[in-house]
């Protein structure tokens, strides 16, 4: 499930053999900091990027593109142990102690119908924005520059014609979606764990608690779903039908419901309503119309998809 990682190694576990690196690079080149006179060398390992400071160096790139030559297929541990003996030989280093400082994790679907429909139906996701970039892209993010965490809903063929990228066969014309988890920077802090570096990609138990995070943060997720066509004979008034859309918007979630007490004391700390029965009455009147929650059907598009989720875990 691994694709894209950024790896730091620092100079002390590299030792004597620091010197020679620039020498297993495609294309080195030399660039010289005019403010501080640094010296950073940079080039191409097989797709991979290389940089190389007084400090340290960094790899960035996917794994499965170093492996196989595109990133269709992503890693498990296994394939993902041997790209990482690959990278380490043809640096003539020690990975084990690389620090991954960013990783994309995620699961490519084949699905029935065309990617863009799947995205027309995933809504909002808590404390991250939705962006619709496109058709066939869509984004969950933070708002500011700082990107910790970003999920990401595409085309995967559509992408990969984009870069020119060889399509395997029997996939050319597939409706392939790709659900990636992009993590960046301080991923101990992220995932409560004690460290996160190469040989860490390949514990079954760390791949398993990525899985399970990205598992969590999909279902997160709201869906839009349909009214029952039984129900629709239940709706006699302008207010019936109202209560049915709001029932749409407000599931049975803890989420939902988080937002919901939230919002009620937030009216009170604000002292909107002189007679505080009217708190009681808008919660009434709310979960009145959550209740109608029941009158809508799961969406087959939705459904599928959230079975592809689920069924990418299961065998972890």
């Amino acid at each position: 499930m691994y694709d894209k990682v950024k790896l730091w190694i620092d100079r002390a576990d590299v030792g004597e053999q620091y010197p020679n690196l620039a020498n297993y690079l495609d294309e080195a080149k030399e660039q010289t900091d005019l403010n501080t006179g640094e010296v950073r060398t940079f080039g191409n390992l097989q797709g991979l990027k290389v940089n190389i400071y007084v400090g340290g160096l960094s790899v960035i790139g996917s794994l499965p593109k170093f492996l196989y030559g595109n990133n269709i297929v992503p890693l498990d541990i296994q394939t993902t142990e041997e790209a990482l003996i690959k990278i380490a030989d043809a640096l003539h280093l020690s990975l084990d102690e690389a620090k991954v400082i960013g990783l994309e994790f995620g699961c490519n679907f084949v699905m029935r119908h065309r990617v863009s429909e799947y995205l027309d139906r995933l809504g909002d996701m808590p404390r991250l924005q939705r962006y619709r970039f496109s058709p066939e892209t869509l984004y969950y993010r933070h708002r500011g520059q700082q990107q910790p965490k970003t999920f990401v809903f595409y085309d995967k063929i559509a992408d990969a014609k984009a870069k020119a990228m060889e399509i395997p066969d029997g996939l050319k014309q597939a409706n392939l979606l790709r659900a990636e988890m992009r993590l960046e920077g301080r991923l101990p802090h992220q995932l409560g764990v004690p460290v996160v570096t190469a040989s860490t990609l390949t514990e079954r138990n760390f791949y398993r608690l990525l899985m399970q995070r990205f598992q969590s943060v999909y279902y997160s997720i709201s869906k839009k779903n349909k009214i029952k066509a039984e129900y629709m004979g239940e709706i006699k008034s302008v207010s019936d039908a109202y209560d049915v859309f709001v029932g749409l918007l407000i599931d049975q979630t803890e989420q939902s419901q988080d937002k919901v007490t939230a919002f009620l004391e937030e009216l009170k700390e604000a002292k909107v309503f002189a007679d505080r029965i009217n708190y009681t009455r808008l919660k009434q009147r709310i979960e009145r119309a959550a209740n109608k929650a029941h009158l809508t059907m799961t969406d087959e598009m939705v459904r599928e998809l959230d079975d592809e989720i689920k069924n990418c875990g299961a065998y972890v």
